[in-house]
């Protein structure tokens, strides 16, 4: 009988605040997804349920498209 892993990885309260603090510092959704090591639609999912929002990637080009064009 093989053993059974679970296939999500609970949420710790020290990934909560590293959601947080990355959030603040103005990260992207997949820096943020880099940096906690977990699937971009789980932490846009649980940014959500905190009331967080990440710019989404052509929100992102977008943002530095208009940054390059005033430099």
């Amino acid at each position: 009988m093989s053993s059974r892993h679970p296939i999500t990885r609970a949420w710790l309260d020290s990934d909560l605040e590293k959601l947080r603090e990355l959030h603040l510092a103005g990260a992207s959704l997949l820096r943020a997804s880099a940096a906690l090591n977990r699937p971009s639609a789980s932490v846009k999912k649980r940014a959500r349920e905190l009331g967080l929002h990440f710019a989404g990637v052509r929100e992102v080009r977008r943002e530095i498209h208009a940054r390059e064009q005033t430099q």
